[in-house]
């Protein structure tokens, strides 16, 4: 999707990783957070999350004395927020879901 010749807002998904002393494991932890871009295309929109968010890691020690890192995974997509202008009630982002995304979503981790 390109829109000619001015800049829209856009959300654009990306990942997280958590890396538990410098392993991938399966049981590791994803973060997808939805980040604002201002934009003419998805494409540039895309590119400019990726930009901005590549070389963000968050390291510390947790309780057991593992070490956890966050680092950036990838960019998944973008969505054109379909509004004038921002404002209380704009609608950022929706999705369809299967069922069992949203039996995901909605099961709480274990602390």
């Amino acid at each position: 999707m390109t829109i000619d010749s001015k800049s829209d807002f856009f959300t654009v998904n990306v990942l997280f990783r958590s890396l538990r002393n410098g392993k991938l494991l399966p049981e590791n932890l994803w973060e997808e957070s939805i980040i604002l871009i201002k934009a003419s295309s998805a494409e540039e929109a895309l590119a400019k999350a990726t930009q901005l968010v590549r070389d963000r890691r968050i390291s510390y020690q947790v309780e057991n004395g593992d070490q956890l890192d966050w680092e950036f995974s990838q960019v998944v997509q973008a969505f054109q927020i379909d509004a004038q202008q921002l404002m209380n009630g704009t609608e950022l982002f929706s999705r369809h879901l299967r069922t069992s995304e949203v039996e995901s979503l909605l099961r709480p981790f274990d602390d």
